[in-house]
């Protein structure tokens, strides 16, 4: 067990009882079946998510402040707008589709204004209460009615920034929340894909993709410890995953790599300026990626990746 693993504090009384620390390999020409088509967007886009129910996919833009949608990925329009924080900058993070058909959209919040927020088919949109606004929000995952995955990093002064994932369970008429730490002692978490009972979280900071069961995390109860295998990569950032377990991420600098079921990591592309949000349309077998200049007076592309 590589020793940074050590300062892991899973909020359950012991310890990671294995670990795998799997290299980045196989960084070679992108597999894809054709040119990937780029859609210029009139935002400064992040998250991204296709909502199953009808493959409509939305976007959340820090320009405008609110969740863009679009039924085909070529023309967005305005679905919501989120409260803006005086005095704040715009960072809204994951956009994810619940089981009741109505989005969960993180707000960064920067310290001070971290939040999630529910919003229902006609774009009315409710804050969860009962979380905790230090924590900088990034990654979102519904995993059931009134329960939400959320990762999210906490940074005093010039201590280094220090993260978690937790479990939001929320009222869905009332939205009351409350939030249950699962995994703390991470750098700086911002992915999370969930497959059945197996869960992936990024951590940007340490350059690493973790994976255990999403039962230990939430049952707490473990007798031998959590098994958790490691996944090298470097810079990973929003996650989506497939039907199949295949994961598909930002990697290194100007990449977007794919994770094999496996654990094998191969680049299927290398020319992004800042790859952000990911998000699979199954149906159309297409991998939706924000490319977010670092301009802020840029556009945002949304780059579609067709997949063998």
């Amino acid at each position: 067990m590589p020793q940074r693993l050590t300062r892991y504090a899973l909020t359950l009384a012991s310890t990671l009882s294995a670990a795998a620390v799997i290299a980045l390999s196989g960084c070679s020409s992108a597999q894809i079946v054709s040119a990937p088509q780029r859609v210029t967007l009139d935002a400064r886009a992040n998250g991204i998510a296709i909502r199953p129910a009808d493959g409509t996919i939305f976007i959340t833009d820090d320009k405008t402040n609110s969740v863009l949608s679009s039924p085909d990925g070529k023309t967005f329009t305005p679905f919501a707008a989120i409260p803006v924080v005086t005095g704040q900058g715009n960072a809204l993070s994951q956009v994810s589709a619940a089981d009741t058909g109505s989005l969960l959209v993180g707000r960064f919040g920067f310290g001070t204004a971290g939040a999630v927020f529910d919003i229902v088919a006609n774009g009315s949109i409710s804050p969860l209460s009962g979380t905790d606004p230090i924590r900088r929000r990034l990654g979102l995952a519904a995993i059931g009615t009134g329960k939400i995955l959320s990762t999210w990093f906490v940074k005093n002064g010039n201590s280094p920034a220090t993260g978690g994932l937790s479990l939001i369970t929320y009222d869905v008429s009332t939205h009351a929340a409350s939030e249950r730490n699962l995994l703390t002692g991470l750098a700086k978490p911002v992915g999370i894909a969930v497959q059945g009972d197996v869960v992936f979280i990024s951590d940007q900071a340490d350059n690493m993709i973790l994976k255990t069961s999403l039962s230990g995390l939430i049952n707490r109860a473990q007798a031998n410890g959590l098994s958790t295998t490691v996944i090298k990569i470097n810079g990973p950032d929003l996650l989506t995953i497939d039907s199949n377990g295949t994961l598909y991420t930002k990697c290194n600098v100007t990449a977007v790599c794919r994770i094999s079921p496996d654990e094998s990591v191969v680049v299927i592309a290398n020319d992004f300026e800042d790859a952000r949000g990911v998000a699979i349309d199954p149906a159309h077998h297409l991998l939706y990626v924000i490319d977010r200049p670092k301009s802020a007076d840029s556009a945002s592309i949304l780059r579609i990746i067709p997949l063998n």
